[in-house]
């Protein structure tokens, strides 16, 4: 078995704020909030994470990091990866798909659409699109991450920083 987590970036400001491009986008004051307080989430109900990868723009970076140091390892590792910056669900598939195959448990932290896409995807089920630092945990019946299918997970918790009173 393996175990999926599904982790969208934080409130980031908008391109007009910021004057920015979208990339280097960066979290706003209640993203931090939300990013910290879904990490000390995350370490309640996970007790060991391989690896997290992420789209490397700015607000996903900051999201990992924040959620990393939170969740309590700071030298977890983070791995960027340019294919999840704004990607296709057959993109996200590829990435997943490669992942080592000694990981046991790996958290994505990337954009909406895609994530709510796999999500989807993979429960089978139909979900509302994943809000700002919404956190999914899948557990994936399968041994290998290069055998993950439409709807061979299911959710073992879901929670959005608006649900998470600490």
């Amino acid at each position: 078995m393996k175990r999926l987590i599904l982790i969208r970036h934080a409130k980031a400001v908008s391109s007009d704020e910021e004057n920015a491009s979208d990339f280097e986008r960066e979290l706003t004051q209640r993203g931090c909030r939300d990013a910290e307080r879904m990490g000390q989430w995350l370490r309640a109900i996970v007790s060991s994470i391989d690896c997290m990868v992420a789209s490397p723009s700015r607000r996903t970076r900051q999201t990992a990091e924040i959620i990393a140091k939170a969740w309590g390892d700071a030298s977890l590792p983070i791995e960027y990866d340019q294919a999840l910056y704004l990607p296709s669900l057959d993109t996200v598939r590829a990435v997943v798909w490669a992942l080592d195959p000694a990981w046991r448990t790996v958290a994505l932290v990337g954009h909406n659409p895609s994530l709510s896409d796999v999500l989807v995807d993979l429960t089978g089920e139909p979900y509302a699109p994943l809000p700002t630092c919404a956190i999914a945990v899948l557990n994936v019946h399968a041994m290998q991450w290069h055998s993950l299918r439409r709807a061979c997970a299911r959710v073992e918790h879901y929670a959005t920083p608006k649900e998470i009173n600490m």
